[in-house]
């Protein structure tokens, strides 16, 4: 059984977060080495704290100008409570640039660990240091791993939806986002596209794509249903897509798929030992790698990270989902070179899965 962890951890080390009463504690999974236990300098009642404060500071720092001084404190207080004390036990065996899975339980779940760090001059950050993914657990981390299609032809499907259902509005961006994906990609035969929006992106018509494509792109509403968490949704012309519709798909050929709703990748904290929410709903489905957004993006943010995102994925002409963790890492760093890019749209995307 443990050898199976440790197998899970051949790409790069896994660390599990886990609090309980009596202490919060990390455990790094290593591929040819004995773990490694660390107790952290925390709490449950801090991490619910921090937990609220993050939220807090999300909603004040919307917009340009916002206040970002309650969320560097928040990111400072993450850094030197949970993932400092971890990168300071993976110099020995994971090399500066190398990729970690990170596995939350709890309150880890509701923390944007990937932007840990001192956010002052010279300071340092877990983004310099390493490439962060998530896993919603073991079990799906192991899965996703277990093959990768090199057909020559790779199906892509690019699921766009304007104006959904109930809508008093247009969403003015997905056409363009979901032309920008296809300009971005590599021509036929290397990628054979589909792109259905506006009055063709129905309940049905999606499900049918989904089954179909095994690379997939998401721009539409999505919504978070904390009381009936697999009635998350993304919201199609006539009925919503669910997460409970997803789950019950078999999606274990499926390569990557790209969320760019709104909240894709956050759970109910009422429920944190249960990791629900529609990015890891996919996963648990079968797609071995997935992006998600933790909070509210804006429609300028999603144009640019998506432009860098498939230069860095795909530029080269080739297709591997294994670069998707990378490819994101990178233009995070490119937006974060814009100061005027607020700090919590440079955070907001997450890669879950291989």
């Amino acid at each position: 059984m443990f050898a199976d962890l440790q197998e899970a951890a051949r790409d790069g080390p896994i660390i599990m977060l886990i609090a309980s009463k009596s202490s919060c504690d990390a455990i790094i999974i290593k591929h040819t080495q004995p773990p490694t236990s660390i107790q952290l300098p925390t709490n449950v009642k801090k991490l619910a704290r921090l937990v609220l404060v993050l939220r807090v500071a999300i909603g004040k720092d919307a917009g340009p100008k916002g206040n970002q001084t309650a969320l560097i404190k928040a990111l400072r207080k993450l850094w030197d409570d949970v993932v400092r004390p971890v990168t300071e036990n993976l110099g020995g065996f994971a090399r500066r640039g190398s990729r970690i899975w990170w596995c939350p339980t709890s309150l880890f779940n509701f923390l944007p660990l990937h932007a840990a760090g001192e956010y002052r001059a010279n300071g340092k950050s877990l983004s310099q240091q390493y490439i962060s993914s998530y896993t919603p657990s073991l079990t799906a981390l192991m899965r996703a791993r277990r093959s990768h299609d090199r057909s020559p032809s790779v199906p892509f499907a690019a699921i766009g939806q304007d104006c959904p259902a109930g809508a008093s509005f247009t969403l003015d961006c997905v056409e363009p986002e979901l032309d920008l994906v296809r300009s971005l990609l590599p021509p036929p035969p290397t990628v054979s596209f589909t792109k259905i929006t506006s009055v063709d992106a129905t309940k049905t018509r999606a499900l049918r794509v989904l089954r179909d494509n095994t690379w997939l792109h998401f721009s539409c509403h999505g919504t978070q249903n904390f009381d009936d968490p697999f009635k998350s949704a993304f919201l199609m012309r006539d009925q919503p897509l669910s997460l409970l519709d997803i789950t019950q798909m078999d999606l274990s050929l499926h390569q990557f798929a790209f969320l760019s709703a709104c909240e894709t990748a956050v759970g109910d904290s009422a429920t944190p030992d249960e990791v629900i929410h529609l990015a890891a709903g996919l996963q648990f489905a079968g797609v071995k790698s997935v992006i998600g957004t933790l909070w509210k993006v804006t429609d300028s943010t999603v144009q640019r990270l998506v432009e860098a995102f498939y230069k860095n994925l795909c530029g080269d002409g080739k297709m591997n989902s294994k670069r998707a963790a990378q490819a994101l890492h990178q233009a995070v760093h490119s937006l974060a070179r814009d100061k005027d890019m607020p700090l919590d749209q440079r955070i907001v995307f997450m890669h879950i899965g291989a």
